[in-house]
């Protein structure tokens, strides 16, 4: 089976299941001593079947080691979305307090991507506008800091490699749970107590041009 292309330059890289056959989820992150600083979790489709091409429609990511990435602890979980033949568009989401686990985040974030997948799916195809406009003019509140556009392209389009590495949602767990020294249980609680409104609830606080 081809699938989509791992991400890289993360300690661990992962495929997921995403209740869909024509969508997967991969799922990247660092650990360091207990801690999983840097975490990226995208939802791919597939968007031709012979031959087989897969393109990621959605990305939530974490990064607090370096002032180019998107910290969820200070700016709030967002979602980079696709769309077939326009820019792509930033959603900021509106949710419960993040658990100070990252795996539960991780595992939150997972569960959301599945949740939404036919609504991120329709976006992609332009079925439906995302989100909804900022309810702010003239700069009221800041605008969260994303990765710049052209990062974002590169790693939401590149195509499928022959071989995947594929786990369960339990085996996710799991790792997880091994990466901060806890249990599969604690890492499963965090992440059902993390309640992510719909996206399209979402705001849209940035469009790439």
């Amino acid at each position: 089976m081809s699938a989509p292309s791992l991400p890289t330059g993360y300690d661990v890289s992962k495929h997921v299941p995403a209740g869909r056959r024509d969508c997967l989820l991969t799922v990247g992150f660092d650990q360091h001593q207990q801690h999983i600083p840097r975490f990226l979790v995208q939802l791919h489709y597939r968007l031709a079947p012979d031959p087989i091409e897969w393109t990621a429609i959605a990305r939530m990511d974490h990064n607090e080691t370096s002032t180019l990435g998107h910290d969820v602890y200070h700016e709030g979980l967002h979602v980079d979305v696709a769309r077939r033949s326009q820019p792509t568009v930033h959603l900021q989401l509106t949710h419960a307090p993040l658990p100070r686990s990252r795996g539960s985040v991780i595992r939150g974030c997972a569960n959301y991507l599945k949740r939404e997948a036919e609504y991120f799916v329709d976006v992609f195809e332009e079925r439906r506008s995302p989100g909804r406009p900022p309810s702010w003019s003239d700069g009221g509140e800041p605008t969260p800091t994303f990765i710049p556009s052209r990062q974002v392209e590169g790693d939401m389009s590149r195509e499928a490699p022959a071989d995947a590495d594929m786990i369960s949602d339990e085996e996710l767990t799991e790792l997880l749970a091994d990466a901060e020294g806890t249990t599969p249980e604690e890492i499963e609680r965090g992440a059902a107590e993390l309640d992510i409104a719909p996206p399209e609830e979402a705001t849209v606080v940035d469009v790439d041009e």
